[in-house]
């Protein structure tokens, strides 16, 4: 089976351990988001190195494990890269990433702050969507808890294909500031039922990431997960979700399990499996297999 793990963060240093580990559990590719432990500054970007400040505050994100990475293993690893909306040169730096040919999509950190929220519902990402869909590349928009504020969007911007990341299900403590009854509620499993609504959208896709977690699956096979699982499959359809693991930064669950819960269920159908696990991120990402 094509095995597509569609957000693995990676950092600094050699990839061949994580190339290793692929071949070991049938991974065919991984799209990495590049990712360097810092835990420095309170922007909407720099806790997230490597990357650096512009003047004006803007941050702009570089990727050079990734794009070695993707040069030297191009079958094995694509990326997508994290944007700053307020960035003065912002188009320029996307259809330079645009160009690349590891380049698979774009990511938005879009509700990293209160700030960033209220720049959401106000409609201050309109820009960088406009350009997203004229580039024609995904934007991957991780708005835990607040994907109530995607519809406008998602209307405007037809012919842009948006994935959700992590179902969409609210995070403790995120964003920091967020009154304490919208984060009880955005971060109850009740609150998939907003994933839901959205379905009606065709330009939706929902990346299944952090599942076992946000649905407080308890251990592996993380069966409470099903239920859920065939909702989303109802609502949407196989062919618009797809499995990634984040396994990088999800250490309580070796990778093997956050991919064998899905391969190993007997209440999925083999096509089902199918797509969930490589054939949707193919056709989203436009990422043909070797």
């Amino acid at each position: 089976m094509d095995i597509v793990d569609t957000q693995l963060h990676l950092g600094p240093g050699p990839v061949e351990p994580a190339l290793a580990e692929m071949d070991a559990l049938g991974i065919t590719s991984v799209l990495i988001e590049e990712f360097w432990v810092s835990g420095q500054g309170d922007g909407p970007h720099d806790a997230l190195m490597p990357g650096y400040r512009l003047p004006g505050g803007a941050w702009r994100s570089v990727y050079p494990t990734a794009l070695s990475a993707s040069l030297r293993y191009p079958d094995r690893f694509g990326y997508f890269v994290r944007l700053d909306r307020r960035d003065p040169g912002l188009e320029g730096v996307m259809r330079g990433i645009a160009a690349e040919p590891g380049a698979r999509g774009f990511r938005l950190l879009a509700t990293w702050s209160m700030d960033e929220v209220k720049a959401l519902a106000s409609g201050d990402f309109d820009a960088l969507f406009e350009i997203a869909q004229d580039i024609g590349l995904p934007v991957c928009v991780f708005v835990p808890g607040h994907v109530e504020l995607l519809p406008r969007y998602l209307r405007k911007y037809p012919r842009l294909q948006f994935v959700l990341d992590h179902l969409g299900i609210g995070m403790p403590g995120h964003p920091p500031g967020r009154n304490a009854a919208e984060v009880a509620r955005a971060t109850d499993s009740a609150y998939l039922d907003e994933v839901l609504k959205l379905a009606e959208f065709p330009n939706l896709a929902v990346k299944l990431s952090h599942a076992p977690m946000l649905l407080r699956a308890g251990t592996y096979p993380f069966e409470a997960v099903r239920p859920h699982l065939r909702r989303l499959i109802e609502a949407y359809g196989v062919e618009r979700l797809m499995w990634a693991s984040d396994a990088t930064i999800m250490p309580h669950w070796p990778w093997a399990d956050l991919l064998n819960y899905l391969r190993l269920d007997t209440e999925l159908s083999d096509d089902e499996k199918v797509w969930l696990l490589g054939g949707t991120a193919r056709k989203v990402f436009a990422w043909s297999a070797a």
